[in-house]
């Protein structure tokens, strides 16, 4: 998926299960505060606006799996800070990466409701994921310019 010119948004993965990410949120020194991740497929369509601590962690996070799409061993994760998004990236050839959105209220325990959405999102390493990358820090970059 590339990025969409009108919602500004960069997205993984195809019609079966994909992850996008959109709506980026700066404040007033510019510093990118939240985006807002959307995770659906044929039958989930889940979305979330989770806080962003410190953007280039998830532009690193995302940069060193395209750096070695050839493959690494083992599993590569991100959390954002407040645990409402979860990454856990393999490589299988092709990239399994495992997503988990989960809502504010299910975070709190004392409340007993809210919601987790998870599934594995197919990455194909090359140009897919090179593509999303460039799309995505364009989507994040407004924060430094």
């Amino acid at each position: 998926m590339a990025t969409d010119e009108v919602s500004q948004a960069a997205g993984l993965g195809d019609t079966g299960m994909s992850l996008d990410f959109s709506d980026p949120q700066f404040d007033e020194s510019g510093k990118l505060r939240s985006l807002q991740a959307r995770l659906h497929g044929t039958r989930l369509d889940a979305q979330l606006t989770f806080y962003v601590w410190d953007v280039a962690e998830i532009v690193c996070y995302f940069r060193a799996l395209d750096q070695d799409w050839r493959g690494w061993s083992g599993e590569r994760q991100y959390e954002s800070v407040e645990g409402d998004l979860v990454l856990s990236a393999r490589h299988l050839g092709r990239i399994e990466l495992s997503v988990t959105l989960t809502g504010e209220a299910a975070r709190d325990i004392s409340t007993h409701v809210g919601w987790t959405a998870q599934a594995i999102v197919g990455i194909e390493p090359g140009e897919e994921l090179s593509l999303f990358v460039r799309d995505f820090d364009s989507l994040v970059a407004r924060a430094t310019e």
